[in-house]
Order: structure tokens, then C-alpha cells, then sequence
């Protein structure tokens, strides 16, 4: 884990360089910066997981760096260290998500109690994140694998006139999250991506000179040869005669 500590005053920076537990809280890394506008600079680049600062501070003040840290995405705890009890200074720290407060002097029992407290919280809240991340992931892949399994069906009983109520039966899903999930994962709704598959059918029948057109209306599905050639050239901008003679040329 990484810390940073920003404070204009460089015996504060040493004071707590010396006094906190840094390894014993799995903190590896530990930066220095003199106001909120340096800070800022290592915060983007190192994404340090716990951050100490003063509020007082020339250049960026503590209250617009808490403001900058609440904007950004970055998980970390923020631990304000300041000389002033001051009510401006904690509804601050407070209205920005600060983890905790503390006072100048700084008392080294209560510093490495709240560092403590700061890492098993960051831990925690990046367990939860994850487990989220696993559970919305696995979410995904089950219904990316379900529209899969409606579309395999689909593809094996393009002949029949499957109704969405149909498929919602079988695969135990509404009507409504299948009609959307279906268009988000193949961008064309059931009912057009069935015309598609017979009409891909229609046009492999066509290509035998011996089937009849009434016969390969019959096989992708259809009963009326006439209302059949007529999707198909919706679909195809040719009529199936029309599809036949450019296949036998």
C-alpha cells in the first residue's frame, strides 16, 4: 500500500514519517508533498491508498484538495491532521468524506489507532468493490450465456412460429428482459433475427434448381408461397425467382 503526507511544515512530514507504523499496516510507500497543489501532482500519478494533510497551506489549501480527492475516482481514506480545532475546518473534512481528524500535537497512540482503523476500512471497502465486481461479472455471463441458449433455439426451430411468450416459458426469463438482452447482445429484435435465418435458409434451397419455390417457403417456415416472397424480397430486394436466375448464371 501507498500514503502520502502533504503538510507545508517539514518537521510535521518528519514527525510522522517517525511515529506511525508504516510496515506494521502493509504501507510500503510513503510520499511527501508540501501543499495541496504538489499533492495533487502525486496523488494522479501514484493513487496512494491513505492520505494525511494538513488543512492550512499555502498555494492549495487542505479544504480544496478534500474537494479535488471527493471529485475524483480514487479509493483511498484521508486522515486530516490539523492545529486547529476549528468547526469550519471538521464540517469540512466531514461534507468531503474525511475518515478521521486529528489534532497537533500529534499523540502516536491515537495516530497509528486511527491508521489502523483507516487500513482495515480501505481493505474492507476493497473487498466489497470486488465482490460487487465478481457478482456483476457473473451476472453478465449468465445472461450473455442465456440469450446464447435462446439463440441456439432459435437457430434449431427457426421453422416453427416460436412466440416470445414461448421462449420465456422455456428459459424462465420475461418477455420484456429477453426482448431487450436479446437486441443489446445480437443488435436486431427475435422477430428479425429469425426473418434472417430463414430467409439465409431460403437462399440455399433456391440454390437447387429442383425445389420448388412453394416447397422453400414450406421449409424455412412458411405456409403462404406468396406472403414468404414477399419478406424475401424485403429482405433481399429480389423475388425468389429473381434470386434463382442470378444463381444460375
Amino acid at each position: 500500500m501507498k500514503a502520502i503526507i502533504i503538510d507545508d511544515e517539514k518537521h510535521v512530514r518528519e514527525g510522522l514519517l517517525l511515529l506511525a507504523d508504516w510496515k506494521e499496516h502493509g504501507i510500503d510507500t510513503i510520499l511527501e508533498a508540501q501543499d495541496g497543489e504538489e499533492a495533487t501532482e502525486l496523488i494522479t500519478q501514484h493513487r496512494p491508498e491513505i492520505i494525511f494533510t494538513d488543512m492550512r497551506m499555502p498555494k492549495k489549501d487542505g479544504i480544496s484538495l478534500l474537494k479535488w480527492l471527493a471529485s475524483i475516482d480514487l479509493n483511498c481514506m484521508t486522515i486530516v491532521v490539523s492545529g486547529y480545532d476549528d468547526y469550519e475546518f471538521m464540517r469540512n473534512a466531514i461534507t468531503y468524506k474525511s475518515f478521521d481528524y486529528i489534532l497537533k500535537p500529534i499523540d502516536p497512540d491515537i495516530l497509528n489507532e486511527t491508521l489502523e482503523r483507516a487500513v482495515k476500512k480501505w481493505k474492507e471497502e476493497a473487498l466489497v468493490r470486488r465482490s460487487s465486481g465478481d457478482m456483476e461479472f457473473l451476472a453478465v455471463s449468465s445472461e450473455t450465456k442465456s440469450m446464447r441458449q435462446i439463440e441456439e433455439y432459435l437457430r434449431a426451430n427457426y421453422q416453427q412460429d416460436v412466440t416470445l411468450q414461448e421462449i420465456a416459458d422455456r428459459f424462465f426469463l420475461s418477455r420484456e428482459h429477453i426482448s431487450r438482452k436479446f437486441k443489446q447482445e445480437y443488435n436486431e429484435t427475435i422477430t428479425d433475427y429469425v426473418t434472417r435465418i430463414r430467409m439465409e435458409k431460403a437462399k440455399e434451397f433456391l440454390a437447387k434448381p429442383h425445389v420448388k419455390i412453394y416447397e422453400v417457403a414450406y421449409h424455412v417456415g412458411y405456409q403462404n408461397e406468396k406472403y414468404f416472397s414477399k419478406v424475401f424480397k424485403k429482405f433481399t430486394r429480389m423475388t425468389p425467382n429473381e434470386y434463382r436466375s442470378t444463381m444460375a448464371k
